[in-house]
């Protein structure tokens, strides 16, 4: 992530190597983001958006399609569609 000034985004997330299909605020942590990349990607990533800094990555091994935090605990759920 780079920062930008103030008339741009803040920051711009690159690391996703395909579409990101899915992103889900966390309802536990502020500035937790999860985003979920599409067929060439298969990734969670999750980031600190108030640093920019991506914290986590996780290959699923398929399309992320969805993404919904567990209001209750600190975990989230993913569907998935196409493996290649």
């Amino acid at each position: 992530a780079t920062a930008s000034s103030s008339s741009r985004p803040r920051f711009e997330f690159t690391d996703h190597q395909a579409a990101v299909k899915a992103l889900a605020w966390s309802p536990h942590e502020r500035n937790l983001l999860a985003t979920g990349g599409g067929t060439g990607d298969k990734c969670i990533k999750f980031w600190n958006t108030r640093t920019g800094s991506l914290l986590n990555s996780i290959d699923t091994g398929s399309q992320v399609s969805g993404l919904q935090w567990n209001p209750k605990e600190k975990e989230i759920l993913s569907s998935h569609g196409y493996t290649e």
